[in-house]
């Protein structure tokens, strides 16, 4: 029953925007009036504590040597320091972690040696402060939410303000087009989860600064991964010749380097003869002697948990290696097999790479070169001359004194573009197929349309001639100097491969997806018909990857699960097919929305006939795997319309097989005994937006709705509610994987601020609060959508309120609130432009022509 109600919309935004901004304000990072990162906490002790209470200004001394600071959440930026007095030699090294326990790690939790990322490598930066005043590092600190401040001598020192000058915007949460607020508290900082994520990890264009010096003397940089010449990619068996001047501890380059996956190298490390006028006293010597070359391979001089890294080696140099002085590095690879350093015409070693241990695999000779160090240090190349290692000819040669040609080349440039990355921490890559939350977060909470964009052109400036788009792209290397290094130059067995439609081929369909869903989340028809022909070359690779015989996809390898008629990337490309098809409506192109119409059904009807296991209920991996199954699987299978009714209740009681810990494991594949295996809030998150529609087909059975909701607030609360349960992990953002005991399941590489497990944000929006679009082109921008809150009633919540920005002139907002468990009174407003549909139960109201309706429901 609908009747009129005197109930304030203004009353109960007030209420829940009083409640949840008392929790906002204890668990947000604190920013100054000069839009300063600065701490909300400071502890002081003879070692770090992450019991952070003590504010303003602070000193060090050798009884007190140690200042923890926590910025309440993540914060990214370019460390700031400003002293007050110094008394003494001081020399401070200071740490950031996203976790309060990798301050206690030697390398905090670091280094991150996967990318360049336009980010410090490093963790841990050491600074001699000889005056007071205020100083900065250069480089660039991604993501963290804790810092400490360690005094490593006699001296003492008295700061009076530090923090991070920020890298990324600021945002106020509660001052964003999209909210959600509720009665339960948890689930109102679980939708913040992937807002903090979101912004942490979009960054507006240049925001990110150029990290090497160059001038008329060379080119300066600071101890970093090293920056690698696009240039020379295809480079095999060759002798790079380059003057070198350590201004500080030493100086790195690589050789043998892909730029594209896997982006290991031959690591070599030049050691200066370390003064100690000059040199930081926690200089590891174990790992760098002085007047040495290490050698490496790898990612870096050590491991990082999945980045494999190795030291081969350490030569001593037989003289010693000046600061401040030039010296000609003479580095030979020749026969595929041998290397050879020399300095100043002193041959330091010539070995045989076969004679070290790399694991399964030989060290390559193969791939390009570039200049980076370790740890604080820093130096100064130029005069860089390669050489045909067989003939003598000089193929490459660069004075390295030109900045544009230099920063541009080594792919050390400020950001090209705006763009979302998958972590600010790491990997500060941007993903295809990571994004696919993302712009789905962004439309639910910032509506920041020109970060979507930005991202998605980025992508489409790479594309290849037969319509792929790169996996992965960095943000500091533009396509004009490198796409052939980052498309064919891969390592290994990969080399010379198109090699972005050989890995991780599903992010073809998942970066199509994040095209199509932005689309229909602001019916920017603009950008659609821009973009049209890139995105249809796109689909037609894709395509061409069906195989006649079975009518599945056969991909070279996949993150979603198999990729020879594997059921999720199937499934996931049929939900494609069909939003290109609305697209292509909307945009007129009749022809191209039949042909995805029809390639959709026929996709469909392939899955269900080859791959549906009726006696098990479930949809099998692949053909090769009939009775295993996966999370990817039925979420997908479901949200593309593949399953029918049936089929989807069925799937989703067999989920039950897959829960381990706080979520559900990816496949029964997975091992849940094994002590590594870890939880997915990105594929967790597809399942709960498959869990929650599934809701849609329960209208008149309030037992499976409160089934639903019973089952996605379970998950949401032990799932991400791990992401806000100890203080020491929690960054108030969404996490990359979650161990099956609720901590970060990646220990200290784990990036704890992570859009790709922010699905919550958008899915309490729509299924909570209860406001989405209507399926299919008429819900595109909103044009017409429905509010239905059965699902946050079933839950258990007393209120709600959420707003999202539709496409048509404003938001719609909706606030409802149930008085006695039996009526409900709800208010909505939205553009005139724009209809819709009030439901609840088997109650449905239409409501057009109005910018406010007011209705009272019997429950």
């Amino acid at each position: 029953m609908f009747f009129q109600s005197a109930f304030c919309r203004q009353g109960l935004w007030a209420m829940l925007s009083t409640f949840t901004s008392i929790v906002a304000s204890k668990s947000d990072s604190s920013y100054d009036s000069q839009n300063r990162f600065v701490p909300v906490g400071i502890a002081l002790g003879d070692s770090t504590s992450w019991n952070a209470t003590k504010l303003g200004p602070f000193q060090l001394t050798p009884s007190t040597p140690v200042a923890t600071l926590d910025y309440g959440s993540e914060v990214a930026g370019y460390p700031f320091f400003i002293v007050s007095s110094v008394t003494g030699t001081v020399q401070i090294e200071v740490k950031y972690s996203e976790e309060f326990s990798g301050l206690l790690a030697n390398l905090s939790d670091g280094p991150l040696p996967f990318n360049i990322g336009l980010s410090n490598s490093y963790r841990v930066e050491t600074f001699q402060v000889t005056k007071p005043g205020s100083f900065e590092a250069f480089l660039l600190q991604g993501g963290q939410r804790w810092q400490s401040i360690r005094l490593l001598t006699q001296g003492t020192i008295h700061f009076s303000s530090v923090g991070f000058l920020p890298s990324v915007s600021i945002l106020d949460i509660d001052h964003i087009p999209g909210q959600f607020k509720c009665d339960d508290d948890v689930l109102n900082k679980i939708w913040r989860l992937g807002v903090k994520a979101s912004t942490m990890s979009c960054l507006e264009q240049s925001s990110q600064k150029a990290m090497w010096q160059v001038n008329s003397t060379g080119t300066f940089m600071h101890g970093m991964r090293s920056g690698i010449s696009a240039k020379g990619a295809f480079f095999k068996d060759y002798t790079l010749e380059f003057d070198a001047r350590i201004e500080r501890g030493g100086i790195g380059w690589v050789v043998a380097h892909p730029l594209a996956s896997p982006s290991r190298g031959i690591q070599l490390n030049l050691v200066g003869s370390l003064p100690p006028a000059t040199s930081f006293v926690n200089t590891n010597t174990s790992l760098t002697p002085a007047n040495s070359v290490v050698l490496g391979y790898g990612y870096s001089l050590v491991n990082v948990t999945t980045l494999t890294s190795y030291i081969l080696d350490t030569f001593q140099i037989p003289f010693s290696i000046e600061e401040n002085t030039w010296y000609k590095i003479r580095t030979v690879l020749t026969g595929g097999q041998y290397l050879a350093v020399s300095i100043s015409g002193t041959r330091v070693f010539n070995v045989s790479l076969g004679s070290y241990h790399t694991g399964s695999t030989a060290v390559p000779t193969r791939g390009s070169f570039g200049f980076g160090g370790w740890q604080d240090q820093s130096g100064t190349i130029r005069n860089v001359t390669v050489f045909d290692t067989t003939n003598g000819t000089i193929i490459y040669n660069n004075p390295m004194k030109d900045s544009r040609s230099v920063i541009a080349e080594y792919g050390v440039h400020s950001n090209y573009a705006p763009i979302c990355l998958d972590g600010p921490k790491r990997d500060r890559l941007a993903w295809l197929g990571d994004f696919y939350h993302t712009v789905n977060v962004i439309g639910a909470s910032t509506a920041r349309h020109d970060l979507i964009k930005g991202t998605l052109s980025f992508f489409l400036s790479w594309q290849t001639p037969t319509g792929l788009l790169p996996y992965a792209i960095p943000i500091s290397y533009s396509p004009s100097v490198a796409y052939s290094a980052f498309a064919n130059g891969a390592g290994g067995q990969l080399f010379g491969y198109e090699i972005w439609g050989v890995l991780l081929a599903d992010y073809q369909i998942l970066g199509l997806l994040s095209f199509t869903n932005y689309i229909a989340l602001s019916n920017d028809l603009d950008y659609a018909r821009t973009t049209w022909p890139q995105w249809q070359l796109q689909i037609e690779w894709i395509l061409s990857q069906i195989n006649s015989s079975t009518g599945l996809l056969t991909l070279g390898n996949a993150f979603l699960g198999p990729a020879i008629g594997g059921s999720a990337v199937n499934c996931a490309f049929v939900q494609a097919l069909n939003i290109s098809a609305q697209v292509a409506t909307a945009i007129n192109d009749t022809q191209s929305a039949s042909q995805y119409f029809t390639a959709a059904a026929a996709l469909a009807t392939a899955i269900n006939t080859n791959l549906w296991n009726q006696a098990l209920g479930i949809y099998a991996l692949a053909l090769d795997s009939p009775s295993d199954y996966s999370v990817s699987a039925c979420a997908f299978c479901i949200t593309s319309g593949t399953a029918s009714v049936s089929q989807a209740t069925a799937f989703l009681s067999a989920m039950q097989n897959l829960r381990l810990g706080p979520g559900y494991k990816d496949s029964t594949k997975a091992n849940s005994s094994d002590v590594t295996t870890n939880i997915s809030p990105n594929t967790n998150g597809f399942l709960l937006a498959a869990l929650l529609s599934h809701s849609t087909s329960m209208k008149r059975n309030s037992t499976g709705i409160s089934s639903v909701a019973r089952a996605s607030k379970d998950l949401l609360f032990s799932l991400w509610g791990a992401m806000l349960a100890d203080e020491k992990t929690s960054t108030g953002a969404s996490w990359e994987y979650v161990s099956v005991t609720g901590a970060p399941g990646l220990g200290l590489f784990t990036s704890l601020s992570h859009p790709w497990g922010g699905a919550p944000t958008y899915l309490l929006t729509e299924w909570v609060a209860g406001i989405r679009p209507v399926a299919g082109l008429d819900g595109f921008g909103y044009r017409n959508w429905v509010v239905d809150p059965s699902v946050g009633i079933a839950m258990g919540l007393k209120s709600a309120a959420g707003s999202i920005l539709s496409g048509f002139g404003g938001l719609i907002e909706v606030n409802w609130q149930v008085f006695d468990g039996k009526v409900l009174d709800i208010e909505i407003m939205a553009p005139a432009t724009t209809s819709g549909t009030f439901e609840l139960g088997t109650k449905k109201k239409l409501l057009s022509g109005k910018t406010k309706y007011h209705l009272k429901v019997t429950i």
